[in-house]
C-alpha cells in the first residue's frame, strides 16, 4: 500500500469533496427482466429475517456515481474535466489526461495479470508519474480532485436516514468496495461524520486499494467472512448490498451471505447479462430504494439466499 496517501490531510480532502457536491437525482431503470422482477421488494420478497450484519457497496450504491463507478467518465462530464486540466495541469487539454489515466491503468493491470485476475491500481501513484502536473498539487490532491471532476459523486436518498437507522437497531455494518484512499473523505464530506460515528465497523471496512485487487476477486469478500466467523457471526446473517450482479452479488453471493441488489439508478445498475458467472445467479432480494433495507429485515419471514 502507498504510504503517501496515509499521510494525506483527510480534513482538507473532505473539505474538496464537500465543495464539489451538487446536487445528482437517481435515474429509475426501466422493467427489470423476470429473474429480477421475482425478487422485487415488496411485490414478492417481503422480508430477510435473522440478519445481524449488513455490508455495502459505495459508488451506485450509497452513492449517485454520475459515471455509474469509480475511476470512469462519461461524455457529459467534459466541461468538468476541461476546466480540471487548465487549472491543475501545465497545457493538457481534459482528453488528454483521461487518455494518461486509461493508458496507465491499462498498462498497470497487464503487469499485475500474472499475480490477479482482478488487478486494482493506487491512483496518487499514476499521477505521481504525470509529467503535466503543477508542483503546487500533490499527487493525492490531483487524484482527488481529477475523480471529481470526471465522477461526480451525491448521497443516494435515505442513506444517512438508514445508516443511522441500522445502528440504532444494532445491526453491525460494513463495506466491500471497490474504492481509492479517498473514497471513506465520502462519508465526511457529505454527513459531516465519519464512518465509525455512523456505526460502522473498523475491521470490516475493504477497500480494493488496500487489498490490491477489485471485486469481484474472493479476498475482499473473504476479509469480511473472516471477521464474522471469528466473532460468531455466521454469513446467513449478514445481507450484502450492491448494484453490480458480477463485482457484488456474486462475489459476495459465493461465501453464503444473503444479497439485495439495488436497482434505483440506472448509472450505476450492472445486471451482467450473458456472463456466465452471473447465469445463475440470483440475489436474495432487488431493492430500489436504500430504506428498504431497512424494512426489508425487520420483519420475521425467512427467505433462502
Amino acid at each position: 500500500m502507498n504510504k503517501r496517501s496515509d499521510v494525506f490531510d483527510g480534513k482538507k480532502g473532505a473539505a474538496i469533496i464537500k465543495e464539489s457536491l451538487r446536487p445528482i437525482k437517481p435515474e429509475a431503470p426501466e422493467e427489470l427482466p423476470q429473474k429480477f422482477t421475482d425478487r422485487l421488494f415488496p411485490q414478492n420478497i417481503k422480508h430477510i429475517s435473522g440478519i445481524k450484519t449488513v455490508l455495502f457497496d459505495v459508488y451506485g450504491t450509497l452513492f449517485i456515481s454520475a459515471a455509474g463507478d469509480i475511476g470512469s467518465g462519461r461524455d457529459y462530464m467534459k466541461g468538468n474535466i476541461d476546466d480540471f486540466a487548465l487549472a491543475w495541469t501545465d497545457n493538457y487539454t481534459g482528453e488528454e489526461l483521461k487518455h494518461y489515466f486509461h493508458e496507465k491503468v491499462t498498462e498497470t493491470h497487464e503487469a499485475l495479470f500474472p499475480v490477479t485476475p482482478y488487478p486494482e491500481v493506487l491512483v496518487e501513484k499514476i499521477w505521481e508519474q504525470f509529467p503535466g502536473r503543477r508542483k503546487n498539487i500533490s499527487p493525492e490532491e490531483f487524484a482527488l480532485r481529477y475523480e471529481l471532476a470526471v465522477n461526480p459523486v451525491y448521497p443516494m436518498p435515505g442513506t444517512l436516514e438508514t445508516l443511522i437507522g441500522l445502528k440504532s437497531m444494532g445491526i453491525k455494518m460494513g463495506i466491500i468496495s471497490n474504492a481509492q484512499f479517498f473514497t471513506p473523505l465520502l462519508f465526511e464530506a457529505c454527513f459531516d461524520t465519519s464512518l465509525q460515528d455512523l456505526g460502522f465497523t473498523e475491521e470490516l471496512l475493504v477497500y480494493s486499494y488496500k487489498i490490491g485487487e477489485a471485486k469481484p476477486a474472493p479476498s475482499l469478500f473473504r476479509k469480511a467472512f473472516e471477521y464474522l466467523d471469528k466473532h460468531d457471526l455466521n454469513a446467513e446473517n449478514c445481507l450484502y448490498v450492491g448494484n453490480d450482479m458480477l463485482n457484488d452479488i456474486f462475489g459476495a453471493g459465493a461465501f453464503g451471505f444473503k444479497t439485495a441488489l439495488f436497482a434505483g439508478d440506472t448509472r450505476s445498475l450492472r445486471l451482467r447479462e450473458n456472463n456466465r458467472l452471473t447465469d445463475n445467479t440470483i440475489p436474495t432480494t432487488v431493492i430500489k430504494n436504500i430504506p428498504d433495507i431497512i424494512d426489508i429485515i425487520s420483519g420475521g419471514v425467512h427467505v433462502s439466499p
